[in-house]
């Protein structure tokens, strides 16, 4: 066993090229760098995502971005366009993706096309893909927010959103899982379904999503 530090119960292993905590009061190991391997148990996955999410909610750049969309002209509800913020609470709604599901994207491709990554990486690939307004993002009132969270007929069109977040699918195509494809696919479908009879390219990226999921082992 190699040790690197004198923090009594607490071992650090694996050296300089991915250094891992170890302690006999917990069974779990903590390395720098998360690969496949050190991600098959779900338990762990879900930590890593949930605590780089957390991390990155808390940043000032989270805080900050809604602001910057608000000095955008984002500054009233979707839904009800006669309410603004300074009437209501205007909040930030991750549309058709999660915040879950965006770092599972950005996790799976980075382990499919690196074979690694970090909470640090997570943090900032999230921070810079918000920054960079590629994430599709809708604003809306605290009513029509909790009406959202509650009906699973509450439909968002991706006209009322913003963000050119075709262009993050694009980027991390090797990230679409399974499931997040098939969810994809069925907002695409609706959207399509409910649009006007220019699809604004969304038949095409239905194609594209159909095929990435087919590439990475979902068929």
């Amino acid at each position: 066993m190699n040790t690197y530090n004198n923090i009594p119960g607490i071992d650090t292993q694996g050296g300089f090229i991915n250094p891992t905590l170890t302690s006999p009061n917990t069974p779990f190991e903590l390395p720098f760098y998360q690969t496949r391997e050190s991600l098959l148990d779900v338990q762990v996955y879900e930590r890593f995502l949930n605590n780089a999410i957390s991390r990155f909610r808390h940043s000032r750049t989270y805080k900050h971005y809604k602001g910057y969309l608000i000095n955008l002209g984002l500054d009233r509800c979707q839904f009800h366009g006669n309410i603004t913020n300074e009437m209501a609470t205007i909040e930030m709604h991750h549309n058709m993706l999660t915040i879950f599901d965006i770092a599972v994207i950005i996790t799976e491709h980075m382990l499919n096309t690196y074979g690694y990554i970090t909470t640090f990486d997570l943090v900032n690939l999230l921070k810079k893909e918000h920054k960079n307004n590629r994430i599709q993002l809708v604003m809306l009132s605290l009513t029509s927010h909790q009406l959202y969270h509650n009906s699973q007929d509450f439909f968002i069109h991706p006209d009322m959103c913003f963000g050119n977040w075709q262009s993050f699918l694009e980027e991390y195509h090797d990230g679409i899982t399974q499931d997040i494809a098939y969810k994809i696919l069925y907002y695409l479908n609706r959207s399509i379904d409910e649009g006007e009879s220019n699809d604004n390219g969304l038949l095409d990226l239905r194609e594209k999503i159909y095929d990435w999921s087919v590439e990475n082992g979902c068929d």
